[in-house]
């Protein structure tokens, strides 16, 4: 997928990389903890505030998004090496 090991990592490339490169810029080490820290803290924080609205939704939830997919180390190691450009 556009380079990443698969769909799941892309994704969070996608839907968090500006946010990663944001917390480089402010001097904040990239690990790989760190980006499972930040998506699953995200997905908790989501499907907490709909629980009560969707009937079922952290087991459905969590049979959507397979979150031990993600290549935590590869995105860490993305964000580490690139180099921030400023505009």
């Amino acid at each position: 997928m556009n380079g990443w090991k698969n769909r799941e990592t892309w994704l969070v490339n996608l839907w968090f990389g500006d946010t990663f490169i944001c917390y480089a810029e402010n001097g904040d080490t990239i690990t790989a903890e760190y980006v499972e820290d930040v998506v699953t803290g995200y997905v908790e924080d989501v499907v907490t505030g709909y629980v009560d609205e969707i009937i079922g939704a952290p087991g459905f939830v969590q049979d959507m998004l397979d979150l031990n997919a993600i290549d935590y180390d590869g995105l860490a190691a993305h964000y580490a090496t690139e180099e921030v450009v400023e505009e």
